[in-house]
């Protein structure tokens, strides 16, 4: 008797599912049919093609603000260069003295040597 009951279970599940399978299938086909599909491409692309137009505005914009930062910012240093410039060459006592050996690479301000280990 339970094999009677559980073949007619398994039947009737299989009968259902295969039912319920062919339905969402049959849904999915319409709703994939080629005049949805050419609308929804068309929507799609019209969206992506707005955020496309505003993200080269900005890229745009931040190019020129990047560009205009960075010529003020030479002209600012040439400014600086030439005040500088100006400042060092009407002090006659900064480069007429003895000039000041700065320790090199390894020494020390005393004068000794530092060598490290090898």
């Amino acid at each position: 008797m339970r094999r009677v009951f559980y073949t007619a279970a398994g039947y009737t599940l299989g009968v259902g599912t295969g039912w319920y399978v062919q339905r969402r299938l049959k849904r999915t086909v319409e709703r994939v049919a080629p005049e949805q599909v050419r609308a929804e491409v068309a929507d799609r692309s019209r969206q992506v093609a707005d955020v496309g137009v505003q993200a080269a505005t900005r890229a745009r914009d931040l190019a020129s603000s990047l560009r205009e930062a960075a010529q003020e910012g030479v002209a600012t240093m040439r400014q600086e260069q030439t005040d500088l410039l100006g400042e060092f060459a009407a002090d006659e006592a900064m480069h007429t003295g003895p000039a000041r050996r700065l320790p090199g690479r390894g020494e020390t301000a005393s004068g000794g040597g530092y060598r490290p280990r090898r």
